[in-house]
């Protein structure tokens, strides 16, 4: 199997889970907006809409508590299998990738103040998060080179098939 196929089902997959996510999402405002209605007419407005926004609000709590405590059990069953020796194949991966990017320089600097890097990375990210901007101006001058990396990548899968 090729790497579009792998893309296709995964992208399917997505957008199914999204799909369901919207569908259950309005199904639970149109309950909720229909419980409001058979409310409101047997008791005030101010009375219809806080008991059906506490039951929201619990419904949305019962959902949260299924899924940490589903999650907390799939940690105990991951923290039994995390006994068994697990081979890395390249703890280096990504160095490897961003080497002939970035430089041995920055590479190194990096591979050596990793938490500064982080904090940089993160701030960068609210920088560009919280400025249109910088945002734009960046997107602007970046435009070209993704547009051509783009091409690229887009090239190389239509070749590999």
């Amino acid at each position: 199997m090729g790497i579009k196929e792998k893309l296709i089902k995964v992208m399917s997959l997505n957008v199914v889970l999204w799909l369901l996510m919207l569908l259950v999402f309005s199904g639970l405002l149109l309950c909720a907006g229909g419980i409001y209605l058979l409310l409101a007419a047997q008791m005030t407005q101010v009375q219809a809409l806080l008991i059906t926004g506490g039951g929201l609000i619990a419904i949305v709590a019962c959902l949260l508590l299924f899924v940490a405590l589903s999650s907390s059990s799939t940690a105990k069953k991951t923290k039994a299998n995390e006994n068994k020796p697990v081979e890395h194949n390249s703890d280096n991966a990504i160095e490897h990738q961003l080497r002939p990017l970035l430089g041995n320089q920055a590479t190194d600097w990096a591979k050596r103040n990793s938490g500064l890097a982080i904090a940089g990375a993160l701030s960068a990210g609210v920088i560009l998060a919280a400025s249109p901007r910088t945002r734009a101006a960046l997107m602007g001058a970046a435009g070209p080179l993704i547009t051509r990396k783009a091409v690229k990548f887009i090239d190389q899968l239509t070749d590999d098939s």
